[in-house]
């Protein structure tokens, strides 16, 4: 389950990414929101969503009956749409090359 979130959280921070940076904007709204809080605020409201992320995973684990993979797959996503609303994209954090 841990190799398949890592997976799972590296594509869709990917797929949001792109989304949200490169073609559409789907989060600019949402990010711009979030910013206005405190830091505080942002850190809490991270912690509650990475927990509400975990519980969902797990209750819909036990009572479908989801194989571990699917459930990592699950919970890979909505981490994944945790990050992006809150900035923190693994893949634009990448510090990039001076050429």
């Amino acid at each position: 389950m841990i190799i398949s979130t890592i997976l799972s959280r590296l594509i869709f921070n990917f797929l949001f990414y792109i989304l949200n940076y490169k073609i559409y904007g789907v989060f600019e709204s949402m990010q711009r929101d979030l910013e206005k809080l405190s830091n505080i605020n942002r850190s809490i409201l991270n912690l509650v969503g990475h927990a509400l992320a975990i519980s969902i995973t797990v209750l819909l684990s036990i009572r479908l009956g989801i194989s571990n993979a699917m459930a990592g797959l699950i919970l890979g996503f909505l981490m994944a749409l945790i990050d992006i609303c809150f900035g923190n994209c693994i893949i634009g954090n990448v510090p990039k090359k001076n050429v």
